[in-house]
């Protein structure tokens, strides 16, 4: 069988294991027989017909053992590499950057990346915001916990892939945890969730995911904001940040309906003066403004043409 040690994991040998014995040949339970029946030690990495695997110098498949089933010689595995069953036995793992390093988002998405990943956190686990919503990554919203479940996470210790059920008992602990209002009326730090489960994101998937949305916000804001396809680029990344947090519809509404009022006529300068008052931290107010004032320079609202006096 070809080696099946997939990329993103590292197996450990656990401690006190046994040194490798004579010549042996793959098993039916996933690790490979030896002559003496108390003994699982093999050569070689090989993975058996009912998911477990076997690696180096130890086997990660106990005699007795359920894995998970899984074609022999064959690791599912996520876009990220990141393998999704490996069997009930769970090695300990060390983190590839490869796989589990900074996610880099396409062009034209920097700044509003880096903003939006400053301003609403970027969290691998589920918790619960402000307004005690199950949220993940760069504030994904996660409605029901099949939202939850149409992702992938991984167990933070093995790395293993959580199944949909696993995932859906963690979404519930997490909703399940909401704090007393009277208490916390601004929820609590998303760092008080993150041992509620253990289940993670990698960057790769929240970035992903974060790109999915903020798509999706722009493709509802030229409803609300007729000229958004022309508007300047940093005013597009100011209204997309803005409907990040309130939704496109509440964009529209913003400061009283006076953000759209300025940005339907082009007055980038009256957006900027809109921001004093939004929702969010000074810092992501600031943020925004500076955008606007940016989009102000580079398109300058046109003086109107002065009234011809009526003779």
């Amino acid at each position: 069988m070809a080696n099946s040690r997939p990329p993103g994991v590292t197996t450990t040998p656990p401690a006190g294991g046994s040194a490798p014995g004579p010549a042996r040949t793959q098993g039916p339970l996933g690790y490979n027989d030896h002559p003496d029946p108390n003994v699982t030690t093999h050569l070689g990495d090989t993975q058996g017909p009912v998911g477990r695997l076997d690696a180096g110098d130890h086997t990660l498949a106990k005699p007795g053992a359920k894995g998970i089933a899984g074609a022999p010689g064959t690791v599912a595995a996520s876009a990220s590499g990141v393998p999704l069953a490996l069997g009930s036995d769970k090695p300990a793992a060390t983190k590839d950057p490869k796989v589990w390093g900074d996610w880099t988002p396409p062009a034209g998405y920097e700044t509003l990346y880096k903003l939006l990943k400053q301003n609403e956190g970027n969290i691998p686990y589920m918790y619960l915001d402000s307004k005690n919503l199950v949220t993940v990554g760069i504030g994904t919203y996660l409605k029901t916990d099949a939202d939850a479940a149409a992702l992938t996470f991984y167990h933070r210790k093995t790395l293993l892939a959580a199944t949909a059920a696993e995932i859906k008992t963690a979404y519930a602990a997490v909703a399940a945890a909401a704090p007393d209002k009277e208490k916390f009326p601004h929820g609590k730090k998303a760092s008080a969730y993150e041992t509620t489960t253990d289940l993670d994101m990698t960057p790769t998937d929240i970035g992903t995911r974060w790109l999915v949305d903020v798509k999706a916000f722009q493709a509802l804001l030229p409803s609300y904001f007729t000229g958004f396809a022309s508007y300047p680029a940093d005013a597009r990344q100011a209204l997309t940040d803005i409907a990040y947090q309130y939704g496109a519809s509440g964009a529209s509404k913003a400061d009283k309906g006076a953000l759209k009022k300025a940005a339907d006529a082009g007055d980038w300068s009256a957006a900027a003066d809109c921001t004093d008052d939004l929702e969010g931290s000074d810092d992501r107010n600031a943020a925004r403004k500076s955008l606007f004032q940016a989009a102000a320079k580079a398109a300058p609202l046109k003086p109107k043409a002065a009234a011809v006096p009526k003779k």
